[in-house]
């Protein structure tokens, strides 16, 4: 999401879902299609064994920051300084251990969106009520912990690599992305991850200030291309998957098609640099989120291999 004037829109706008498609209880939408079949098709994608860490590094001054949102702070627990607190467990002197303590906002930096992240006309994801969410217990249905730990095939489409350069706030659709699919020569099956790199995370590590906050990224043009394809989760380099300013000016429009209609998670400020340059362009792809009970979401640090 991002700031901007947009209008609001019902979710209810003629959009595939797949509520009930699982069943009445089903809290895991679109990671169903990730069968074991899925996740040996995944691995059968490794070439050179190349690993590739997607995740940015965790810093409070160097990670993109939405207004109203707090930064990361790592605090020092214990250190160096405190040795002689252990003695008193036994510990000799000059002798202790290190510990941190991190606070992090659940949508900070790298991160997995839970089905729970957005919900319009009373409900979220499988029509259970928005309600559910509670102040004290969090998310009560969809929380970051039935998405779960996942694996399988991811592909990425190289869109700014393919256009020569996104423009900035430039929606993609879905025949840009059959284009750079084409292009690629990849196949992408029931139970794929999509990785769409736009090269704006790229240009924030280099120079925030001349990035901009305007994004590329998907648009409502691209819903119909993962339903069709059947994705599992899509994944993104900039800040929110869609484009910021949300396309045709509808608030969180892809979020809520995407997660409160189709089930599909969502990877936010994914690093792509490398895979990008090595052209690496399917690869076994590995997320697992914090299991805390009830979040919305969570940071991540996916693991692509080649």
């Amino acid at each position: 999401m991002g700031p901007g004037d947009v209008e609001s829109e019902p979710a209810s706008q003629a959009a595939p879902d797949n509520w009930s498609r699982w069943g009445a209880d089903d809290e895991r939408g679109a990671l169903n299609l990730i069968t074991t079949d899925a996740v040996r098709a995944g691995a059968g994608c490794v070439r050179t064994g190349k690993v590739y860490p997607l995740a940015l590094p965790i810093d409070g001054d160097s990670l993109p920051i939405f207004a109203g949102r707090p930064p990361a702070q790592r605090l020092t627990w214990n250190s160096p300084a405190d040795e002689d607190e252990f003695v008193p467990y036994g510990a000799p002197p000059g002798m202790g251990s290190s510990e941190d303590l991190l606070v992090i906002p659940t949508h900070l930096g790298t991160h997995m969106d839970a089905l729970s992240h957005v919900f319009s006309e009373g409900t979220i994801y499988n029509g259970y009520p928005a309600s559910s969410h509670r102040t004290r217990a969090g998310a009560t249905r969809c929380g970051i912990e039935r998405n779960g730990a996942f694996a399988g095939r991811a592909v990425l489409l190289d869109v700014d690599r393919h256009t020569g350069g996104l423009e900035p706030g430039q929606p993609i659709d879905g025949a840009l992305l059959e284009e750079c699919r084409a292009a690629q020569r990849c196949d992408i099956g029931s139970g794929d991850i999509l990785l769409v790199r736009t090269g704006w995370t790229e240009r924030f590590v280099a120079d925030a200030r001349s990035a901009g906050w305007s994004q590329a990224g998907l648009g409502l043009g691209a819903v119909a291309f993962i339903a069709d394809h059947e994705i599992a989760a899509v994944g993104a380099d900039n800040s929110s998957v869609e484009a910021i300013p949300f396309d045709r000016g509808v608030f969180m429009g892809l979020h809520l098609a995407l997660l409160r209609g189709l089930g599909v998670t969502l990877l936010e400020h994914l690093w792509l640099a490398e895979l990008s340059a090595d052209r690496c362009y399917e690869m076994l792809l590995s997320v697992g989120g914090l299991p805390v009970r009830g979040a919305t979401g969570s940071p991540v640090n996916p693991i692509a291999i080649g």
